[in-house]
């Protein structure tokens, strides 16, 4: 791998020479004019005009004669100025070309690079004029031309070396890429330990520091703004994550000096995401600057403590070792020169893969462990296995005896009860369900039917699915009107149901006087079919479910009943009943079975409907399902 990235960069750096026959720099007969006093001095660009005896704000023409040979080049010339602090308009021959910021209003980009194509036909042969009218009032900015000497020439081969430099860039990034991606990959794969994330998070926090620096960054339409927030937004973070790094892969808790570290630099982040001035700013980096010289020295002494414990603390101290000395160069040229040559990004490289590394040694050393621990756990594991198999069965044979006596307690219904030609289906998800119906026969034509899903499934929707049948062989014979039915369960239910609500929905058929009353609580409306060219409605009502509040207030719904009348109840297991597609079997389904299937019988639809709720969901219902059809004979 190093030997591809080795014949890479030599293959970049070669193109580099070969693009840079075609330009000239410009480092000789520049002169400046200040705005404020008049004077023409002659200055050195490379070097900022602060060092040069000016004090900001400094607002003033930069001016050079170039000459071109009385054969004017037939490409494209373009000027290059790197990065001018601040707000510049370049002219040449006093026509201008271009410009980056803007004066009024004011509005520095400062660490904008500068590449100004020149028309052809403004130059000529013999001597030309460039200005560079710049303005900067930031005074901690080092203004003027200094981060390296201007360069003219073929404009192509110019924006080709800005592409050289961006490459050698995108290698680190792409680096740094694939240590995020790999670090990523391993925390979902194996979350134990919270290194691999925190290293991630900096490999890829570091991808947006540099990426915002990137020339061809600066020519994607993207506002300054944006760019500047983004670079230091992620220059403050980063070292926070790798500092978490450190502390995660040895397990060590944050203590109160490393929590206020760690909170400076949250917090200059937050603040470097507002629209401060480019003074502000330098202020914010030099409290970042002052919190990673803290760093330092904590993270050492976290090593440190760790130095003759384990293999992989070495390799890690010595990457952090790396990456601080560097780290420190850098700060130490900015400060003193303006100029950050960014070799810190070289050392955060080899820190990081340290830590990969550190984190390969913990790994191979937790799964050396972890086979010890499993040989040892082996035989424990298989007897506990076979303890486990017999308890199933045994469970498993009291889950059929308990399914079997729950089918006992559900009445199948089949034929004529009170007038009226009656089918029931109930199909558990499991060996015992939640859902629960019944029915009382008053005599004289009154029957009173009561269908009730419990929430959830399996042995508690079970055990007050069966309260519910001792209640309703209790209180129906007492109260006949449905609304107060439903109210007297919810009063027995609501001491011992706590998260299993109920909805149910109660309904008095009278084929004497020709009406039925009915009470929902929280369940779909019973459905009605009066004749084969109708369309099937849903009846009207709702009401509040049981279990969850003593006092609850239902209402009781009336409607006319006629010969041929078909009244289906049922619980949602039906219309929610999904297919492998996530598809729900829904009402419309439900609506167009009942419409088709008019003319058979009560057996005859529920079986239709079952078997085509299998074919839709399976064999294998996801909830329990439970109805039954009512026809008035």
């Amino acid at each position: 791998m190093l030997k591809v990235i080795g014949v890479y960069l030599l293959f970049v750096f070669s193109l580099y020479a070969e693009a840079s026959v075609a330009k000239r720099t410009l480092s000789e007969g520049w002169t400046f004019e200040s705005a404020e006093t008049g004077a023409v001095l002659p200055v050195r660009v490379g070097e900022n005009l602060v060092s040069q005896g000016y004090a900001t704000p400094i607002q003033g023409t930069y001016k050079i004669e170039i000459e071109y040979p009385e054969v004017v080049p037939g490409y494209t010339q373009g000027v290059y100025l790197d990065r001018i602090q601040s707000v510049d308009q370049v002219y040449w021959n006093g026509v201008w070309i271009g410009e980056t910021g803007s004066l009024d209003p004011y509005r520095p980009d400062w660490f904008r690079p500068r590449l100004y194509p020149i028309p052809t036909d403004l130059i000529r042969a013999g001597k030309n004029s460039l200005e560079v009218r710049i303005a900067c009032r930031e005074t901690r900015l080092l203004c003027g031309m200094f981060r390296s000497v201007p360069k003219i020439g073929d404009y192509d081969s110019i924006k080709e070396d800005l592409i050289y430099e961006d490459l050698f860039q995108v290698v680190i990034a792409v680096l740094f890429l694939g240590i995020f991606v790999q670090q990523a990959i391993a925390y979902l794969l194996n979350r134990y330990s919270d290194a691999s994330l925190f290293l991630a998070l900096s490999a890829i926090i570091f991808v947006g520091w540099r990426g915002a620096l990137l020339n061809k960054v600066h020519y994607m339409g993207f506002s300054f703004e944006l760019v500047e927030r983004v670079f230091y937004v992620c220059q403050t973070l980063f070292p926070s994550f790798l500092f978490l790094f450190v502390y995660s892969m040895f397990e060590r808790k944050l203590g109160i000096p490393a929590k206020l570290i760690l909170g400076g630099d949250f917090l200059l982040s937050v603040l470097q995401m507002l629209g401060f001035d480019p003074d502000t700013r330098i202020l914010l980096v030099y409290g970042w600057e002052a919190l990673l010289g803290l760093k330092i020295p904590v993270l050492i002494g976290v090593l440190a403590s760790q130095f003759r414990k384990s293999a992989e603390a070495t390799l890690v101290l010595l990457g952090a070792l790396f990456a601080a000395v560097l780290g420190l160069t850098d700060i130490a040229i900015d400060l003193l020169t303006g100029k950050n040559e960014f070799f810190s990004q070289y050392g955060l490289l080899v820190f990081l893969f340290s830590g990969i590394m550190g984190i390969s040694v913990q790994n191979a050393r937790a799964r050396s462990d972890l086979k010890r621990l499993n040989d040892s756990l082996e035989t424990l594991v298989q007897s506990r296995t076979q303890e486990l198999e017999r308890q199933y069965k045994i469970l498993n044979e009291e889950f059929l005896v308990a399914g079997g006596l729950q089918s006992r307690l559900i009445p199948g219904l089949d034929g004529q009860i009170g007038g009226l030609s009656v089918n029931s289906v109930y199909v558990p998800m499991e060996k015992i369900g939640g859902d629960y119906f019944d029915f009382h026969d008053y005599g004289d034509g009154q029957v009173q039917f009561l269908l009730c899903d419990v929430a959830g499934h399996g042995i508690s929707a079970a055990l007050i699915a069966s309260m519910l049948k001792i209640s309703f062989l209790e209180l129906a014979p007492k109260h006949p009107e449905p609304a107060e039915l439903l109210a007297s369960l919810n009063s027995r239910m609501v001491p011992v149901v706590e998260k299993n609500f109920i909805t149910a929905v109660a309904a008095l058929f009278d084929t004497k006087t020709g009406q039925i009353s009915y009470s929902l609580a929280g369940h779909p409306a019973p459905i009605l079919m009066r004749d084969p060219l109708s369309v099937p409605v849903f009846l009207e009502g709702r009401g509040p479910i049981l279990g969850w509040r003593k006092e609850i207030r239902l209402g009781t719904w009336r409607q006319e009943l006629r010969k041929g009348d078909r009244f289906f109840f049922y619980t949602d297991g039906i219309t929610e009943a999904l297919n492998s597609g996530r598809e729900m079997f829904g009402e419309g389904r439900l609506l167009d079975l009942l419409r088709d299937s008019f003319d058979r019988s009560p057996r005859n639809l529920n079986e239709m409907i079952l078997s085509s709720l299998r074919e839709f969901a399976g064999i294998r219902l996801p909830d329990d399902v439970t109805y039954f059809a009512v026809d008035v004979i």
